[in-house]
């Protein structure tokens, strides 16, 4: 059976219409898809500026020790005589506490005390005073011997030309140490004056030589019956004059020293004050005195710091060496605490860094601290990398707490109260140090560059570029550069 054309008609027209309403639906989709594709990417997340606190901080875990602590023992050994103080008595600096047998000693002693007494003794005195008049004796004879060998004249310009010497050497002494235009004419003069003494010596000597030697030493020759047949110079030998000057020089030298040790004794000098070989039995005297004494006082324990006596070893009849025998601990106020902290914490620990501390028999109460100490090295005793640090309590308490006593401690690396703080994912990185934010304006993202204070792994402080009530984006990394 034929179909009627009609129907063909209609039937193209019904697929061409099926056609166009899929284009258009196509078309409607993808414009949909597109649109929510797009409002999608610009949906973005943002946080608005606050302000609030960010506290750094360190905890850790320590122990009350002791503000000084000493172990001792004597300084030579011996039996113990005496032991007068007990575990856990409050002893104070410069007391004794214990004492070897020293009856020797104590002999030894009293017997260099009185040989340093007899030195300023009234008879002692006369026997320096006799000495000295002895030794005054002694370089007159000698000045007259040696005057009769050279002469008068001669003498008097040898002791000019020491003299000036002497006088030479102390003014350029003075002008080492202060070249002031004064003492540098006093050298001047010096020097003129052992010019003088030495032209002085020379006329002394052609004189001694010419004359003097001629009259004094030119003796009679006589014969068997006494006639002076001849008259013959018989002058002093090198050997004569050596002899004289030196028994001169050390009479003078003898006299020195009687009357320097005679000052000494009479308080007019000290031993300082004068040379060691006018005062050497003064000085053997003191050194022996000295030397008893410290003998002595070795056999005595003396408390060098004052504070609880923590250890002590010792017993009466029992022997003792030089190494320690009792340990004195000062557990004055305000405490100190020994802590350690993880090694992370490094940069925490300062010294003046504020901390608090909770004591185990304490657990109620938490006391204001101070770094005063950071060791500056690891601490790996225990096995695990510590950072060692001493912290004290910023006053006393009203408890006795004994030493070793475990406390908690927690230590402020920084803190910034009231701060306007940022998101760390908010926080771009450009360099070391510099960063920025997306602030939004008008709906936009626009770079902001922040100085960043104090960082927690939350949020930053921020020094400048925000404040409160800004909106920033709080993932930066959305942004693309």
């Amino acid at each position: 059976m034929r179909r009627k054309p009609w129907k063909r008609i209609t039937n193209k027209w019904t697929i061409l219409s099926l056609i166009a309403l899929a284009i258009v639906l196509s078309g409607a989709i993808y414009a949909c898809t597109t649109m929510q594709t797009s409002n999608e990417e610009n949906v973005v997340e943002t946080s608005t500026i606050s302000t609030g606190d960010i506290i750094l901080s360190a905890t850790g875990l320590g122990t009350l020790i002791p503000n000084d602590e000493v172990s001792f023992g004597f300084k030579n050994g011996g039996q113990v005589s005496e032991v007068l103080v007990s575990l856990g008595e409050q002893v104070e600096a410069g007391q004794l506490l214990a004492r070897l047998e020293n009856k020797t000693l104590t002999l030894k002693y009293k017997q260099a005390e009185g040989n340093l007494a007899v030195l300023t003794s009234p008879s002692e005195i006369a026997s320096a005073e006799q000495a000295m008049q002895q030794a005054k004796e002694s370089l007159a004879a000698a000045k007259d011997d040696l005057q009769f060998l050279i002469g008068p004249d001669m003498l008097f310009a040898e002791e000019k030309i020491t003299d000036a010497q002497q006088a030479l050497q102390l003014a350029k002494t003075a002008v080492e140490k202060d070249p002031s235009d004064a003492n540098k004419q006093k050298v001047s003069e010096a020097e003129s004056a052992l010019v003088e003494a030495q032209e002085t010596l020379t006329y002394a000597y052609y004189a001694y030589s010419n004359s003097y030697t001629l009259q004094t030493f030119t003796y009679p020759i006589r014969n068997d019956k006494g006639t002076t047949i001849r008259r013959e110079l018989i002058a002093p030998t090198d050997a004569e004059l050596l002899a004289a000057r030196a028994t001169y020089e050390l009479a003078a030298a003898n006299l020195n020293d009687a009357q320097n040790y005679l000052d000494v004794l009479n308080g007019v000098k000290t031993t300082d004050d004068v040379p060691t070989s006018s005062v050497t039995s003064i000085t053997e005297t003191k050194i022996a005195f000295a030397q008893a004494k410290a003998d002595l006082d070795a056999t005595e324990l003396i408390a060098p710091i004052s504070g609880t006596v923590t250890s002590i070893d010792l017993n009466v009849g029992e022997n003792a060496g030089t190494s320690a025998v009792v340990t004195i601990s000062n557990l004055n106020q305000p405490y100190t605490i020994d802590a350690y902290l993880d090694e992370t914490d490094w940069d925490k620990a300062k010294v003046g860094y504020a901390a608090s501390v909770t004591f185990d028999l304490l657990p109620d109460e938490t006391y204001s601290a101070k770094v005063i100490r950071v060791y500056p090295m690891l601490d790996d005793s225990s096995g695990t990398s510590m950072v060692h640090v001493l912290v004290q309590l910023d006053d006393p308490i009203n408890v006795d707490l004994p030493a070793g006593s475990t406390a908690s401690v927690e230590v402020t690396g920084g803190e910034a109260l009231e701060a306007v703080l940022v998101s760390i994912s908010a926080l771009k990185e450009l360099e070391s140090g510099k960063y920025i934010v997306y602030i939004m304006k008008n709906g936009e993202p626009v770079e902001q560059e922040v100085e960043i204070g104090l960082q927690n792994i939350l949020y930053a402080e921020v020094k400048s570029g925000l404040q409160k009530g800004d909106m920033v984006l709080t993932d930066a990394t959305t942004v693309n550069p």
